[in-house]
């Protein structure tokens, strides 16, 4: 049974799929269409009364990248970043 989890930023849900011996994968249900991402994920279990958590950090590569100026990143009027396609390099 797989768990999802809402990304904090952009769209879609990292999906955690438990495996065997305490194993599990990690992926993302969308394409990430925005900047480059990373969000942690706190894993809790509790065997025999003895509870344990790990944490990790997930990241997913957007497609766009913050447009920069000599300044910095080019901001618009509401605070964000004004964000262009990244050039794929072969």
């Amino acid at each position: 049974m797989s768990m999802q989890i809402p990304w904090k930023e952009g769209e879609g849900n990292i999906v955690i799929t438990p495996g065997s011996n305490g194993t599990a994968s990690v992926s993302s249900d969308v394409a990430n269409e925005g900047l480059d991402r990373e969000q942690t994920v706190v894993f809790r279990t509790t065997n025999s009364g003895v509870q344990a958590s790990v944490s990790t950090t997930i990241s997913q590569i957007g497609k766009r990248q913050a447009f920069a100026v000599a300044e910095g990143r080019f901001l618009l009027s509401d605070g964000s970043t004004f964000n262009v396609i990244k050039k794929e390099f072969a």
